[in-house]
């Protein structure tokens, strides 16, 4: 078993009645060799390392930065969570181009009003 050291953003802090907290976090884009290194750990009693509490290993890091997706890659993505929460019918990419022409309106009509 492996210990990961990785680059992470916290996402989400729930507070639980037992005092303890729920921690939701981020990794920068990992690869199918580095995902299955963490799907290793699930459901283990982890230190803040992501070291198995029972073993001692060598530390695997996994570089990557945090930021990794361009702007319009996080727009899509966050046009998806849309278009899942609110369950809608058809197809994710109808949708997407939908709200794509009316974000590219609403700058057209800003151009107009430069004019």
């Amino acid at each position: 078993m492996n210990t990961i050291q990785t680059p992470l953003i916290i996402t989400g802090i729930r507070s639980k009645v037992d005092m303890s907290l729920g921690i939701t976090c981020s990794t920068p884009e990992l690869s199918t060799e580095e995902r299955a290194l963490f799907m290793e750990l699930q459901g283990l009693n982890l230190k803040a390392i992501f070291k198995p509490t029972e073993e001692k290993t060598a530390i695997k890091e996994i570089k990557g930065d945090l930021e990794t997706k361009t702007p319009s890659q996080i727009l899509r993505n966050r046009l998806f969570v849309l278009w899942r929460e609110r369950k809608e019918k058809g197809e994710f990419d109808s949708f997407y181009r939908k709200w794509m022409n009316k974000f590219g309106e609403i700058v057209l009509e800003k151009i107009d009003q430069t004019k």
